[in-house]
C-alpha cells in the first residue's frame, strides 16, 4: 500500500480549543468520521477528525477503552502530513513484521488470571450487541475457525492486556526496550484502534499491531503490520 503514514494528534478541548475550532470549521479539507474511529486511517483522507461521540456508535463496546481512559473527551486528529501548529502524539506506518511467536491458549489463560486484570478491563468491554455476535460468528465461519465466542473474546482481551503488561514482545537496543506486538493474527484480535491511537500501550515507544477484522480502510498485505511509534 505505497508509503502509508499517518500522524496522530489528540486535541484537548481546553488546551487546544482554538485549533480544534479551526479544524471543525474547515469542512472542505477535513473529513469527520461518521461511524468508527478507524475511518480516520483511510489513506486518501488528508485530515480526519474523530469526535468523542464516535466511540459510542458502531464500535461502542470497543470504545469502552476510550471512555475509561485519560483521552475521554478529547478529539482525535489524524493527518497524512505533519502539522506545524502542534507536535504529534505518534505515527503509524506499515512495516514488514514477523512475530517470534504467537500466543497459545495457555498464554491467554495465564494472562487473564493476572490479579491486575479486573482493574484494567473497562465497563462494557464484554457487552456484545446482537449484530456484533452475528458478525463475529459469520467471520469465524468464513475463515474456517472453530472456536466459541467466549474463546475468541478471551483472545481479544489478552491481546489488549499484552500492551499493558507485555508477555509477547521484542527487546531492542542495549537497554532492552520492550516492543509488544499483537498476540495473534487478524482473526483473533479486536479493536486495534485502541493501541493504534495510544489509548493503551502509551508506555511503549514502539509496538506492532495486526489489523483487526473491522479495520477495512487499510490493507497491509502479507507479513505487514501497523507499526506505531509514540513521540510522547
Amino acid at each position: 500500500m505505497g508509503d502509508f503514514r499517518k500522524h496522530i494528534y489528540w486535541l484537548d478541548p481546553v488546551s487546544h480549543g482554538d485549533l480544534l475550532a479551526e479544524f471543525r470549521k474547515d469542512k472542505k479539507r477535513v473529513y469527520r468520521a461518521k461511524h468508527t474511529p478507524c475511518q480516520a486511517l483511510y489513506p486518501r483522507r488528508e485530515i480526519a477528525l474523530v469526535e468523542p461521540e464516535i466511540w459510542d456508535l458502531q464500535c461502542s463496546r470497543q470504545g469502552s477503552w476510550y471512555r475509561s481512559s485519560l483521552r475521554k473527551g478529547q478529539t482525535l486528529l489524524v493527518t497524512n502530513q505533519p502539522l506545524s501548529e502542534i507536535a504529534p502524539w505518534g505515527e503509524v506506518t506499515l512495516e514488514i513484521f514477523r512475530p517470534p511467536r504467537t500466543a497459545t491458549d495457555r498464554d491467554v489463560v495465564e494472562m487473564l488470571s493476572d490479579r491486575r486484570v479486573p482493574e484494567i478491563l473497562p465497563e462494557g468491554w464484554g457487552t456484545f450487541s446482537p449484530w456484533e455476535v452475528q458478525a463475529i460468528r459469520a467471520y469465524l465461519a468464513a475463515e474456517g475457525i472453530d472456536r466459541s465466542l467466549q474463546e475468541v473474546f478471551s483472545y481479544y482481551t489478552a491481546n489488549h492486556l499484552n500492551f499493558v503488561f507485555p508477555r509477547l514482545f521484542l527487546q531492542a537496543g542495549r537497554e532492552g526496550t520492550v516492543i509488544p506486538y499483537s498476540i495473534q493474527g487478524t482473526a483473533l484480535v479486536c479493536s486495534a484502534c485502541v493501541e493504534v491511537f495510544g489509548i493503551l500501550g502509551e508506555d511503549h515507544a514502539v509496538k506492532y499491531l495486526a489489523p483487526c477484522p473491522g479495520l477495512k480502510y487499510v490493507k497491509p498485505g502479507p507479513s505487514r503490520y501497523l507499526r506505531v511509534t509514540c513521540n510522547a
